[in-house]
């Protein structure tokens, strides 16, 4: 047995500073350390994701092997059969041993029966080539159908009782052993890159199909495998384009650490420790989505809000020493070339987007939670196959079964879920100024299939930062135009977004002036809410004035009449309350998505679309005035 290391909290580590990724793994080595009275030499890279810089941190950190996939290496022109053994690799002068794990092996171990493994082996003898082998262990019983398979029907038995039997030519070690004593079969520079799949997932969805067509095509082809090793997919980090909510909050949590800075202080308890939390919120699984990362899971992406809120509020604590406070920051902190607002007081942060004037988050700090972490209904790559799966079911069920890898499932969790396969055009986030036609209904707004008579959604915002007395006012203005077939009259609409150093969530004046012919429009405010399940009992609306035979959170309703909506979290111990000084009509409806993972498709709650709107006779010189609050409390126990 040889025990190996990594970042302790399994962050991606291209994407986080250096000198994080030195403390990560050494956090988790020194663990070992004092667990098992061994120093780890060796490490597992998260995802397996490389970028040419990581040697200078890995040997700064202790590290002396690592192994990634076949692959890496086949994408820098080596075949094969020149992956035998392990390379070294460099950046400024610091060098890693690099190992090659066996793509074949990947396949076939446990999902084939253990005489393939055998065979393959085989192939080898004679000669001192090494066979290398390096997985994950989650498909030893935790991936669906391997547990049936590995234990029960025996497979890990007869897998090493078929080694035991042939020790006379097949000698097991250690990856650490096997660097000790034979010596690098070279020196090698490997691309940006992780393993197969995930260079696929990260493609936009468009490439993502075409790059599966390509990639199938070469399979089935005899002269595939020699090209096969010249294709290759995407990068990581393109994740950050194609998920603007993984982009986000990757880089808050960058733009925190800057401010964390490198204190030196006296040792604290780790609950007052900024970097505990800060490192937690860095692991990797909910910034990206492929059939097992987890951007799709809430309460994964809530799980990094919730440590990097108290990371935060730990800082702010070191910064304003006062005990009222308001702080107001200007800054493309997410590199998307436009300016955001980052407004803070004591109990909680609010993100504001000039692009449509939005609000992207509101962390309460009470609750360490954002309340706006709704993720979009995006096209995936995938969805096609989920038609497919469809018209296959049928055959599947009379043809025999065998085990499969997570890349092959694709089975679905309920029935129909392709009647749930619709599309956002805009970020799901919240104040989003809509203007609407008379004639557009729930059924259609809800599945984003309505023609937007305003422009304002997408449209960048002027931005004004303004002091009054103990309340910061933010003014966002955007002169715009409302109209139909690409025709449209003037409209300015400006929100004046305040809040004082107490309060847990945000007011909004609202004021539109029109400068073209009468005419009737709906004017709408959309928020997303998420309060991470849809149909927990403990989880629900409640409206002023009205009684609700379905109040779950997932539930779908039109409502006229309304000044309050409360969306009631019981578990947490919260509420968040919207309410308006004009009364309004409500649409409410859940988001869902619908993506693979690796028991197959699923169908999972984003969050609450709430919009409130009013039938508003737009004339010249004529203002509509509204103003709203979105607020949170706490449930009195």
């Amino acid at each position: 047995m040889e025990m190996i290391t990594g970042g302790y909290y399994e962050p991606i580590l291209p994407v986080i500073p250096d000198q994080d990724k030195v403390e990560q793994i050494k956090r988790l080595t020194q663990t070992i350390k004092e667990a098992m009275g061994t120093t780890p030499q060796g490490m597992w890279l998260a995802e397996r994701v490389w970028e040419p810089h990581l040697p200078k941190y890995l040997v700064e950190a202790g590290i002396e092997y690592i192994t990634i996939d076949d692959y890496h290496f086949k994408k820098s022109g080596l075949r094969e059969e020149n992956l035998r053994g392990y390379y070294l690799t460099e950046e400024d002068g610091k060098s890693v041993k690099v190992f090659p794990g066996s793509e074949t092996l990947r396949y076939i171990i446990p999902f084939h029966p253990p005489e393939e493994t055998l065979e393959y082996l085989s192939r080898l003898r004679g000669t001192s080539c090494a066979a290398i082998f390096a997985d994950d262990g989650e498909k030893f019983g935790i991936w669906p159908y391997t547990y049936h398979s590995v234990y029960e029907e025996g497979w890990l038995d007869r897998f090493f009782g078929l080694i035991g039997k042939n020790l006379d030519w097949i000698e097991p070690m250690p990856l650490g052993t096997y660097a000790l004593r034979e010596k690098p079969l070279g020196r090698i520079y490997l691309a940006c890159s992780s393993y197969m799949e995930m260079d696929e997932w990260s493609l936009p969805t468009e490439a993502m199909v075409e790059y599966g067509k390509v990639v199938e095509r070469l399979k089935a082809s005899p002269e595939g495998g020699p090209i096969r090793r010249f294709i290759k997919g995407g990068f990581w980090r393109n994740f950050f384009a194609k998920y603007p909510e993984s982009n986000d909050l990757h880089k808050r949590v960058l733009h925190l650490r800057e401010k964390i800075g490198n204190p030196k202080q006296k040792p604290v308890p780790k609950s007052q420790d900024p970097l505990h939390y800060l490192y937690q919120a860095q692991c990797n699984d909910a910034y990206w989505h492929g059939v097992f990362g987890g951007l799709y899971l809430p309460h994964l992406r809530h799980a990094l809000y919730e440590n990097l809120i108290k990371a935060e509020a730990l800082c702010d604590q070191e910064i304003h020493r006062e005990k009222e406070w308001v702080e107001l920051e200007k800054v493309d902190f997410n590199g998307d070339g436009d300016e955001e607002v980052i407004l803070k007081n004591p109990e909680g942060v609010l993100l504001f987007s000039s692009r449509g004037g939005a609000l992207l988050e509101l962390d309460d700090r009470a609750k360490a939670f954002n309340i706006l972490g709704t993720l979009a209904r995006r096209k995936e790559g995938y969805h096609q196959k989920l038609m497919e799966s469809r018209e296959q079911a049928a055959g599947d069920e009379t043809s025999p079964t065998k085990t499969k890898t997570i890349h092959e499932i694709f089975d679905s969790k309920e029935k129909s879920l392709d009647q749930y396969l619709h599309f956002d055009r805009y970020r799901k986030a919240s104040f989003l100024d809509h203007f609407i036609s008379e004639s557009t209904d729930l059924e259609s707004f809800r599945r984003c299939q309505y023609q937007e008579e305003g422009d304002f959604i997408q449209r960048p915002y002027d931005i004004e930062a303004r002091r009054k007395e103990k309340y910061q006012e933010i003014l966002f203005s955007c002169r715009g135009k409302v109209g139909r077939d690409g025709k449209g009259d003037p409209v300015n609409l400006e929100k004046t977004f305040s809040i004082s150093p107490s309060q847990r969530g945000v007011k909004a004046a609202y004021q539109i002036t029109y400068g073209g012919e009468k005419r009737k429009t709906n004017f709408g405010i959309e928020f997303n809410i998420n309060l991470l399940a849809g149909d927990a009992p403990d989880r629900y609306y409640d409206i002023r004035g009205h009684r609700l035979e379905d109040r779950s959170l997932a539930s779908i309703g039109e409502l006229e009449d309304v000044s309050e909506v409360q969306l009631v979290d019981e578990w947490v111990g919260m509420k968040v309350v919207l309410k308006t000084d004009r009364n309004c009509n409500l649409w409410r409806f859940p988001v869902e998505t619908v993506s693979l993972s690796e028991s197959g498709f699923e169908r999972i709650f984003q969050g609450s679309c709430l919009l409130l709107y009013w039938l508003v006779d737009l004339e010249p010189e004529k203002e509509f005035q509204v103003s709203l609050d979105l607020e949170i409390y706490s449930l009195e126990k």
